[in-house]
């Protein structure tokens, strides 16, 4: 029984590619279905057919907010088919990443899709992440009781990095979901600058000799060492998610949950 983990938040610049690039990380072999306006996760290779591990498979959303607010919603699900076929294609633990404006219109599909994926042999858990904005704890709110009848498990990652979130707000949000919290890191500019050229992933390659011609020694090690201990936390942040998604889902009609599939998490 193949497990999904649909990552999300309606509002955008959180860093909810960050945490979807950090599960990618932590497991390497997940096929990756990324839902979004533009496509972002382009350090990942193409897939090329379903299922392919550590492939990203690219959905185009068009309809803008506005068209989506006025259409009640119908702007975003009749884009959303190819979507939900590819859900019910999934053999393998699945990443699934959505673009912000899309995540609640398609939670609403799968309000009424999940029982058919549960029957198909598919379960559903959902990450979402949070900064110290105020519309982004809303949205979280919203998002995690629309899938609470329906997920296997739900996670919350508060993302620290533009600033502290209130304890007492994100308590009062996230109710009985999973609380993971990724610190506030003060990167340079240049830093910033190479974690960007490769994201996390490019990280665990780079070169030390072309960071000190290209910078100084002093310059590169602290380059290495800040952007290693960056990758390092937020694979921390997503690794309950992670042995979430790896885990042998329980089978219908099976008393007790195994203690996990054959597939671990990375780093787990």
């Amino acid at each position: 029984m193949p497990r999904v983990l649909l990552v999300a938040q309606e509002t955008g610049g959180v860093g909810k590619s960050t945490v979807t690039r950090g599960l990618a990380e932590a497991v390497p072999d997940a096929p990756i279905l990324e839902i979004e306006s533009v496509h972002r996760l382009t350090e990942f290779k193409t897939a090329t057919a379903a299922n392919e591990p550590g492939g990203v498979r690219y959905f185009e959303m068009r309809a803008t907010r506005e068209a989506i607010e006025a259409s009640g919603g119908k702007a975003a699900r009749s884009e959303l088919d190819e979507v939900i076929n590819a859900l019910y294609a999934v053999a393998a633990p699945t990443l699934v990443d959505i673009g912000a404006n899309t995540s609640a219109s398609l939670l609403g599909v799968l309000r009424d899709e999940a029982p058919e994926l549960g029957k198909a042999g598919i379960e559903l858990g959902l990450v979402v992440v949070v900064a110290a904005e105020a519309g982004s704890l809303a949205d979280a709110g919203k998002l995690l009781q629309a899938a609470r009848d329906w997920t296997g498990a739900r996670f919350v990652v508060a993302n620290g990095v533009r600033g502290a979130i209130d304890p007492t707000i994100l308590e009062r949000v996230v109710g009985d979901a999973g609380v993971t919290h990724l610190r506030a890191f003060e990167l340079e500019d240049e830093t910033r600058g190479v974690l960007a050229a490769g994201q996390l992933r490019g990280v665990g390659r780079l070169d030390r000799a072309g960071l000190v011609k290209q910078t100084s020694q002093a310059k590169a090690g602290r380059i290495l060492r800040d952007l290693t201990a960056f990758r390092l936390a937020v694979m921390e942040a997503v690794k309950p998610a992670a042995l979430w998604l790896v885990e042998e889902a329980p089978v219908a009609g099976r008393a007790g949950t195994p203690a996990g599939g054959a597939k671990r998490a990375r780093n787990a």
